[in-house]
């Protein structure tokens, strides 16, 4: 899955030379946490974020007219972390985390096309673990063996049930990895019944 099919579009964006005040009333209006600053042909300046515009009106609140005259040019981060439309989505999962902020700016050259945030990748993981879906959970420990999901998906097919998600985890011991698994359509005894002599531990079936 790639940033295109995620991103928010068109992306709320405000001028280098609007008012701090009136950046932080766009925050507010639109519930945003994160503004790319842009020229007024659309070509990326540099970013704020409702925290750093709160900062300062804070830190200026015994002066109100330097908040009225300061632009968000000046205040703004010059240095932005970005991402393109055909940037994988995890990749964009891994900067978000990696950085520690909470949306980056999608640009097609040096122009903003949309936003792409932890929110949205939250959604995304909750569709690929098929959270709002009913079903059994399990998550399990498993050898590395190339045969295992075969095997599983044949014995889920015998219960006549439907495996809706599946994802892996880093090793949790050499030899073993953690998956997890979203199944529709079998009773938790039977699944957990059919599914022991499989794994080497079922961590958590609910």
């Amino acid at each position: 899955m790639l940033v295109s099919m995620r991103m928010i579009h068109p992306p709320t964006t405000i001028s280098a030379r609007a008012s701090v005040r009136s950046a932080m009333d766009l925050t507010m209006e639109e519930s945003i946490q994160t503004l790319p600053v842009v020229d007024r042909q659309g070509r990326l300046l540099g970013i704020t974020t409702k925290d750093d515009l709160i900062q300062f009106i804070e830190k200026n609140a015994g002066t109100p007219e330097i908040v009225d005259d300061t632009t968000v040019e000046e205040m703004m981060e010059r240095d932005v972390l970005t991402v393109t439309e055909n940037t994988p989505i995890e990749e964009a999962a891994r900067i978000i985390v990696d950085y520690q902020v909470s949306a980056l700016p999608v640009v097609r050259g040096n122009f903003v096309v949309g936003i792409i945030d932890d929110i949205s990748i939250l959604r995304m993981m909750m569709e690929m673990t098929s959270s709002r879906s009913d079903g059994v959970r399990l998550t399990c420990s498993v050898e590395n063996d190339s045969e295992f999901l075969r095997n599983l998906y044949s014995k889920v097919s015998e219960l006549n049930g439907n495996v809706r998600s599946l994802s892996s985890y880093e090793p949790d011991q050499k030899g073993y990895h953690l998956i997890t698994l979203k199944i529709a359509g079998v009773e938790k005894y039977n699944l957990k019944q059919l599914v022991s002599p499989l794994v080497q531990e079922i961590i958590d079936i609910r």
